[in-house]
């Protein structure tokens, strides 16, 4: 059992990591510089030696560490993280897929399973944990929104005028933008309501920071995590008006005043979604779905096991090209695990679910903004791959285990 010492040196380092990652780094790096080399490091000290050892020998499924409260989502997600991990690796050495290929399929994975690695080793301190791992993932969403900014010049005027470029690294792809978003606007009002002067100066730090990402999802067009915020931002209003009418109704009211002072910017922003979905629909989501399961159902094997990590696919989503990846998780599984891996992976997410419902439950202003950017990534969007997706897994399961809430907002 990790002490609660070493457990909070362990999240130091992951919001280390996270703030590197954010200002220094891309979500999906083509190659390793020394931003992801630092960021390697951070991982390996939050994480720790034995503990993957553990996982990938199976000598975690033995050694019953965790308290039998935990051990319901724990056993199945190493018994999947076993069948992710070996059965698409075996296969696709077997078919002799290039090794750079089953590495960049091989990393996101772990990520995607980062929970089942850091969760046992930071349970010790999870509530300065989930602090720590709170203000690094809302650190990184800043820092890509910034950098976006920056790339597009400090274009602010353009929101709600024309769609502005992603830019070749897809900085608001990230999650932790959606998720930056939503956290710092929900957790700055509260300070703005409740405390002192210093808590009021920092709470409109965070609003500042979280309009800063909702602007520039908005000046991308990012239409799911709009829709998402909003649907995030409507419940966490809901729950305010019940538990607090004044803190509500102010919420409201600041809500109807942004509109009346920049509502050209907000009419503009929600016609650029209605002509992006226009032109655009589902972004061949559906044809790529159908290649996908058309890779898979090649042969009896493939429906079984998939193609293997570092298999390619002709994908329509990206003209035809053969590439590595699929936008949605579910077609990366069955494409690459086949029926065997989409079933693992069905069970791991599955025993993670209660896990969001009792956050949402006992802190809804933390659990509506982990939970958006969590349904992104694992539904519609190519995110799943990312480190932020993994971490914000982590967050959600260490946050819905701890004994002691964050600090009322």
């Amino acid at each position: 059992m990790v002490g609660e010492g070493k457990a909070l040196w362990r999240a130091a380092g992951l919001f280390l990591a996270l703030a590197v990652y954010g200002l220094l780094s891309t979500p999906a790096p083509a190659e390793i510089r020394p931003a992801e080399a630092a960021i390697g490091g951070l991982l390996v000290l939050g994480v720790g030696l034995l503990r993957p050892l553990y996982v990938a020998t199976g000598h975690a499924l033995l050694e019953r560490a965790s308290p039998p409260w935990a051990m319901s989502w724990e056993m199945p997600a190493l018994l999947a993280l076993a069948v992710m991990l070996w059965c698409p690796l075996l296969r696709g050495a077997w078919l002799g897929w290039a090794p750079r290929d089953m590495v960049r399929d091989v990393v996101p994975l772990l990520y995607l399973f980062l929970p089942v690695l850091l969760v046992p080793v930071l349970r010790a301190a999870s509530a300065r944990g989930v602090q720590l791992l709170t203000a690094g993932m809302a650190l990184a969403g800043v820092g890509f929104a910034l950098r976006w900014w920056k790339q597009a010049e400090w274009g602010f005027g353009a929101v709600g005028v024309r769609a502005m470029a992603d830019g070749g690294v897809y900085l608001l792809n990230a999650p932790s933008v959606l998720f930056a978003a939503v956290a710092l606007p929900a957790f700055g009002f509260g300070m703005l309501v409740r405390g002192g002067w210093l808590r009021r100066a920092a709470g409109t730090v965070a609003v500042l920071g979280g309009l800063l990402c909702l602007a520039a999802l908005a000046g991308a067009v990012h239409r799911m995590a709009l829709g998402l915020a909003a649907v995030a931002f409507a419940a966490l209003g809901l729950w305010w008006l019940r538990r607090a009418p004044l803190a509500g109704l102010g919420a409201g009211l600041a809500a109807l005043l942004l509109a009346a002072l920049l509502p050209e910017v907000l009419l503009g922003a929600l016609g650029q979604v209605a002509e992006k979905t226009r032109l655009a629909g589902a972004n061949t989501r559906w044809e790529e779905a159908e290649a996908a399961i058309g890779q898979a159902l090649s042969s009896p094997a493939a429906f079984l096991f998939g193609q293997g990590w570092g298999a390619l696919l002709a994908n329509p989503a990206v003209g035809g090209w053969r590439v590595s990846y699929t936008h949605t998780l579910a077609t990366y599984a069955i494409a690459k695990a086949g029926a065997v891996g989409l079933c693992a992976l069905t069970a791991y997410l599955g025993g993670l679910a209660p896990r969001a419902l009792a956050l949402l439950r006992t802190d809804p202003t933390l659990g509506w903004s982990v939970v958006p950017p969590l349904l992104m990534a694992l539904g519609l969007h190519t995110s799943f791959k990312y480190l932020d997706t993994g971490l914000l897994l982590t967050l959600m399961v260490l946050a819905a285990e701890r004994r002691n809430r964050l600090p009322e907002r």
